[in-house]
């Protein structure tokens, strides 16, 4: 099990990709960019978690990284979404079929829960 201080780090984590990603996507989420950017950021996006989820789960307190991705890829789903849900619905006044205009970040809420365990199994067959 994971300790608090863990959880609150990939709370802060979260919240600070969220971030980013809003800032990058600003002034209205990648709404304004054409579609081939972004097709083209789903990928780039992916191909920045080859590297870097393993680097991440590498640095959990524990090494079971099956588990730990499982943790991972719930942190940069759910917060996300709750974060994006009160930034399109609650503050822009959208609805929920947010994820279907913006299937670009729905394309990450599941993508990651395939991706990481995936990147673990990996890195537990390579120990």
């Amino acid at each position: 099990m994971l300790d608090l201080r863990t959880h609150l780090a990939l709370l802060a984590m979260s919240f600070a990709t969220w971030g980013l990603f809003v800032i990058l996507g600003l002034p209205d989420y990648y709404q304004q960019w054409p579609l081939l950017a972004k097709l083209a950021i789903l990928p780039a996006v992916t191909a920045l978690y080859v590297p870097l989820a393993p680097w991440l789960l590498r640095r959990f307190p524990t090494q079971d990284h099956r588990r730990n991705a499982g943790w991972l890829a719930l942190y940069l789903t759910v917060p996300l979404f709750i974060y994006d849900y009160v930034y399109i619905v609650v503050i822009g006044g959208d609805d929920l079929s947010f994820v279907f205009r913006y299937w670009y970040l729905s394309f990450f809420y599941l993508s990651f829960w395939l991706q990481f365990p995936w990147l673990a199994r990996r890195m537990t067959r390579t120990a």
